[in-house]
């Protein structure tokens, strides 16, 4: 084996061609340089190639905070149809995400008995934070979750609101609500780093910020500890700043 390996432009590519975001990559060169300083220890290699794994600097706030733009969010949803079970189940995902800002652990954690249809409340419980938020139900999400439920969702005894649609029925796992949502945003072509539910939740903020929500507001409805994970989302859009505004979020608590 080579005493010394060309990363960087292999890193290059991957970035550049391939499509991969930095943060991949560098978990990538983790994994090798682990992989290669068990090696040297075990001298099944040259010593040093662990050294010379290299990978782009992961900055601390990544560049595409914003997410994608609010428009092709909605033309994502709009794109989904209502025909099959599978597509009923990714629109009330998608509406999840952006309308709402949830992680993607928090819409796993949803139950049936968490969609209060009398009130027209949903309880969510914040990953995070570890409390339960309540929220209005907004009438598209509503309207969207009850048409799963109605033609989509299998008669089974999980009680988690999104399952999988074949047995053995059992919760959506994080991997598979990833699948579920990056496709239909890379099918489109929209103009983003990032294709997973995370990137809708980046879209909310961004909105909520130029359409004149505070930053306090903000890091309230996204169930955020502090301000300083919202106020970086300001950073990569100063027009916003002008806009930020003391703005009611009702119903939110």
């Amino acid at each position: 084996m080579r005493r010394e390996v060309h990363t960087r432009g292999a890193v290059n590519h991957a970035v550049g061609r391939r499509g991969w975001s930095r943060n991949t990559v560098a978990a990538h060169c983790r994994t090798l340089r682990t992989f290669f300083g068990y090696a040297e220890q075990q001298r099944w290699c040259s010593y040093g190639i662990r050294g010379s794994i290299c990978s782009h600097r992961v900055p601390r706030i990544a560049e595409n905070l914003s997410g994608p733009p609010w428009e092709d969010v909605r033309r994502v949803i709009a794109s989904i149809g209502i025909s099959k079970p599978a597509d009923l189940r990714a629109k009330a995902m998608f509406l999840l995400f952006s309308i709402y800002g949830l992680r993607s652990a928090e819409v796993r954690g949803l139950t049936l008995e968490d969609i209060n249809w009398r009130k027209g409340s949903m309880a969510v419980r914040r990953a995070k934070r570890g409390k339960t938020q309540q929220f209005p139900l907004q009438s598209e999400v509503g309207e969207a979750i009850a048409l799963y439920l109605e033609k989509a969702r299998p008669r089974c005894h999980c009680r988690t609101l999104f399952v999988t649609l074949n047995p053995p029925y059992r919760p959506v796992s994080g991997h598979s609500m990833s699948s579920i949502v990056s496709p239909r945003i890379m099918k489109l072509g929209i103009a983003t780093q990032q294709f997973g539910p995370h990137a809708l939740r980046r879209a909310c903020a961004t909105q909520l910020l130029r359409t004149g929500s505070s930053l306090k507001d903000i890091a309230d409805f996204l169930g955020h500890s502090d301000l300083r994970s919202v106020s970086n989302y300001a950073k990569f859009d100063p027009a916003s700043l002008k806009n930020v505004a003391n703005f009611s979020l009702r119903g939110i608590s």
